[in-house]
C-alpha cells in the first residue's frame, strides 16, 4: 500500500495519522480489487510505518512501535517548543534516513534550556533530569535510562547508551542525589563542553550536591565530556571509572578557540585532541574525585573552564593522558586544583596554569580530615580509614607544570615530579612556587632543567569572520631585544618568578631566558592587565633554605628548536636551546640560607645572598670564581649586586 502510506504522512498529528490508517485501510479493504485487511494487519501497520521523502510527520507523544523506515527527504519531528528522542532497544539513536528494528520508543519532551550566551541557547535531552523533587519525567527520555530506581535520594540501576550526537545522560538540577553503580557510554559527538552539550553526567546549580559512586563512565566523539561539574554545583565522583575517547570532527569544521564554538584542542598550548574527560563550569563550583580513574586520549583530563573561584581535587586517584599529547588538569579563573595522593600520567604538561592554584601533597589521614570538612564530602570514618595514605606522583614525558598566567604552585610531603623535559616551564607568567622537601618530595628532570623561563611563545588565534581561527604562526624575533630601563635586575617586582626550596636536594638547571615580555603576556583572572605594546622586565627569584643544588642559575636566551612553529609543529612549542649570558631584562636573584649550591656551569646573576651557614661551591676537583662587575670577588658570606658571573674552572 505505498500509496496509502504517502497520503498518512502529510498529516501533522501522529494521532491524527493513525485514525486516518485505519479508516482509509477499512475503505479500500472493502473496496473492488483490493483484498480485506484484517484488525492484525491494520495494526502491524500503525506499529511499522514508513515515512517517504517528502513527507514530515510531526509526533506530538511518546510513541513505542516495532519498526520505524525513514527514507532520504523525509522529516521526523517533535512538537515546535518540544524535543524528540529515537531510541532503539534502550539505546538513543540520531534520527536519520534508514530503517529501525527492535523495541524503538520516539521520546517527546520539554527541552532542559541552556543559555550559552546572548546569541546561543542549547535545547538538551537527556535520558534523566533530577530537581529537588525527583525525577522529571517531562524532561526525561526514560526509554534509554535502563532499568533505574530512585529511593531516600539514591538512584540506582541507570544503564544509558547512546550512538547519536548532543544526547545527555544524566542531568542533575537541584537537590541532594547519589548515583550508584550507573553505567553510561556514548559514541558520537557533543555539542559544546563549555555548556554540558552532550555530556555523560552533569551536575547544575548551587543548591545541587551530586554524588557519583562506583560509576563506568565512556565516552567515545569529540567534545563528549563524561562528567561535568557547573554553576555552582557540589559534585563528588568516587570509586569510579571514567573516560573519554577523541572523535572525528566533522569535515567543515575549522579550529578555533571560540567559546561554544571550539571542538579542539587549542595547539598553541602544545597539545592536540578534541575532547577533555571532565570539565568544570561556572563559579563557585566544587569538584572532588576520590579512589577513582580518570583518563582522556587526548586533549586533557580534569580541565576547568569558564568559571572563577572553583575547587577542583583529586585524592588517591589515578589522572592517565593516554594519546600522543594533552595535560592532566588545567588551571584558570582563579581556580584550586589540587591532588592528594594522586598519580599523573601525561606526554606533555600534568597541569597547565593560566591564573590559578595548584597543590600537590599527600593523602594523609590528617589532609583526608580536612578535606571532608572543607569540601563537605561526607566521608564516613569507615571510608576515611580505608583510603590509605599515598604521595602524589607526576610522570610526565615532557613537563611537569607550564605556567602561562598568574599561577602559585606548592609541592610538599613526600610528591615526586618524574618529568622528560622542564618540571617548571614558565611562558612570562608571574608565578609563586614553594616546594617543601621535609616530608621526601624529589623534582626529577631527564633533560636536567628544573625551571625553565621563556618569553610567550603562543602565536595566537587569527580572527576570520568573528571566528578566533587557530591559524597563527610563531616566528622566533629577529631583532636584539630592547633593554627595559627603569627595571631593576636585582629587586623584587609584584610580576616577578619567585620560588622557595626548602629541605630539599636538587639536580638540574634554572634558567630565565624572558628577555621581551609584553606586559599583554601577563595574565590575571581576567585576561591581559595590559596592552602588548609595553615592555617589561622579569626577574626570577630564588630562594633555598636548608637544601642541597647542583646545577646552573643563571639568566640566558633561548632559541626554539624550530622556527616558524604552526598548528603542524605544535609539539616545538616550548622547546628552546639556553645560552647563558648576563641579564637584559631577566634578572637572576638568588637567596641562600643554610644551603650548598654545587656550580656546574656558567651562572649569570643579578643579585646573590650567601647566609652564614651556606656555600657556594665547584663540583669535586674543580675551581669556582666569582667576578662582580667584571672584578674578581672572594666567594663568601653576603650579599652582591650587579652583574654577578659564576665560573667553574
Amino acid at each position: 500500500m505505498p500509496q496509502l502510506t504517502r497520503r498518512i504522512y502529510r498529516f501533522p498529528r501522529h494521532a491524527l495519522a493513525l485514525a486516518l490508517m485505519a479508516y482509509s485501510a477499512l475503505a479500500l479493504s472493502q473496496a473492488p480489487g483490493w483484498p480485506p485487511m484484517s484488525a492484525e494487519a491494520l495494526a502491524a501497520a500503525a506499529l511499522n510505518p514508513t515515512v517517504v521523502a517528502g513527507d514530515s510527520w510531526i509526533v506530538d507523544k511518546t510513541t513505542r512501535l516495532q519498526s520505524l523506515k525513514l527514507e532520504p527527504g523525509a522529516a521526523i519531528a517533535a512538537p515546535a517548543g518540544r524535543s524528540l528522542t529515537l531510541t532503539v532497544d534502550g539505546v538513543e539513536t540520531g534520527i536519520k534516513p534508514g530503517k529501525y528494528q527492535g523495541d524503538i520508543v520516539l521520546t517527546v519532551t520539554d527541552p532542559y534550556l541552556v543559555k550559552f550566551s546572548e546569541t546561543l541557547t542549547h535545547r538538551l535531552r537527556q535520558a534523566l533530569y533530577l530537581d529537588q523533587g525527583g525525577v522529571v519525567e517531562a524532561r526525561s527520555v526514560l526509554a534509554g535510562a535502563g532499568p533505574f530506581s530512585l529511593k531516600d535520594g539514591v538512584l540506582t540501576g541507570a544503564k544509558i547508551r547512546s550512538v547519536g550526537e548532543n544526547f545527555n545522560g544524566i542531568v542533575v538540577a537541584g537537590g541532594h542525589y547519589t548515583l550508584k553503580d550507573v553505567v553510561l557510554d556514548f559514541k558520537g559527538n557533543g555539542g559544546n563542553d563549555f555548556a554540558g552539550y552532550g555530556a555523560g553526567i552533569m551536575s547544575d546549580g548551587k543548591d545541587t550536591t551530586l554524588v557519583l559512586d562506583g560509576a563506568r563512565v565512556t565516552t567515545h566523539g569529540a567534545v563528549r565530556t563524561t562528567v561535568i561539574g557547573n554553576n555552582g554545583s557540589h559534585l563528588i565522583v568516587k570509586n569510579s571509572e571514567i573516560s573519554a575517547r577523541t572523535g572525528e570532527l566533522p569535515a567543515d569544521y575549522v579550529s578555533n578557540v571560540t567559546p561554544g564554538e571550539m571542538k579542539d584542542a587549542p595547539w598553541m598550548l602544545g597539545i592536540s585532541g578534541n575532547v577533555r574527560a571532565t570539565n568544570v563550569l561556572g563559579d563557585d563550583t566544587v569538584c572532588t574525585y576520590i579512589n577513582s580513574h580518570l583518563s582522556a586520549d587526548g586533549w586533557g583530563v580534569l580541565s576547568v573552564d569558564a568559571s572563577q573561584n572553583i575547587r577542583l581535587t583529586a585524592i588517591n586517584s589515578r589522572i592517565d593522558l593516554t594519546g600522543p599529547s594533552g595535560y592532566g588538569s588545567y588551571v584558570i579563573g582563579n581556580s584550586t586544583n589540587a591532588f592528594y595522593g594522586s598519580t599523573m600520567n601525561v606526554p606533555t604538561h600534568g597541569v597547565i596554569i593560566t591564573g590559578g592554584h595548584t597543590v600537590f601533597a599527600a593523602s594523609s589521614q590528617e589532609n583526608l580530615a580536612a578535606l571532608n570538612t572543607s569540601l563537605k564530602l561526607g566521608l564516613s570514618p569507615a571510608e576515611l580509614t580505608a583510603l590509605k595514605p599515598a604521595q602524589t606522583v607526576v610522570n610526565s614525558a615532557r613537563y611537569g607544570v607550564m605556567m602561562w598566567g598568574d599561577a602559585t604552585v606548592k609541592i610538599t610531603d613526600g610528591t615526586v615530579f618524574n618529568t622528560g623535559e622542564a618540571v617548571f616551564l614558565n611562558k612570562a607568567a608571574t608565578a609563586a612556587i614553594e616546594v617543601d622537601g621535609s616530608g621526601g618530595a624529589q623534582l626529577n628532570s631527564r633533560n636536567g632543567i628544573l625551571y625553565q623561563a621563556i618569553d610567550n611563545d603562543d602565536p595566537g588565534p587569527v580572527m576570520v569572520d568573528g571566528l578566533m581561527v587557530n591559524s597563527g604562526v610563531y616566528r622566533e624575533p629577529v631583532t636584539p631585544p630592547a633593554k627595559v630601563l627603569d627595571f631593576d635586575l636585582a629587586a623584587a617586582h609584584k610580576t616577578d618568578m619567585v620560588a622557595r626550596f626548602s629541605k630539599i636536594r636538587l639536580k638540574g638547571d634554572f634558567y630565565n631566558a624572558i628577555r621581551n615580555r609584553a606586559l599583554g603576556d601577563l595574565f590575571g583572572p581576567n585576561g591581559p592587565i595590559t596592552t602588548p605594546r609595553e615592555i617589561s622586565g622579569a626577574n626570577l627569584m630564588l630562594d633555598f633554605e636548608a637544601s642541597e643544588l647542583t646545577g646552573v642559575i643563571s639568566s640566558a636566551s633561548a632559541r626554539h628548536l624550530k622556527s616558524p612553529i604552526t598548528a603542524a609543529d605544535y609539539d616545538s612549542l616550548g622547546r628552546v636551546v639556553n645560552t647563558p649570558g648576563p641579564a637584559i631584562n631577566n634578572g637572576v636573584i638568588v637567596k641562600l640560607g643554610g644551603s650548598t649550591w654545587t656550580v656546574t656551569g656558567a651562572s649569570y646573576l643579578t643579585r646573590l645572598t650567601i647566609g652564614a651557614d651556606a656555600r657556594v661551591a665547584a663540583p669535586a676537583g674543580r675551581s669556582l670564581t666569582m667576578t662582580v662587575n667584571g672584578v674578581v670577588t672572594p666567594i663568601r658570606t653576603g650579599s652582591y649586586e650587579g652583574a654577578i658571573v659564576l665560573q667553574p674552572g
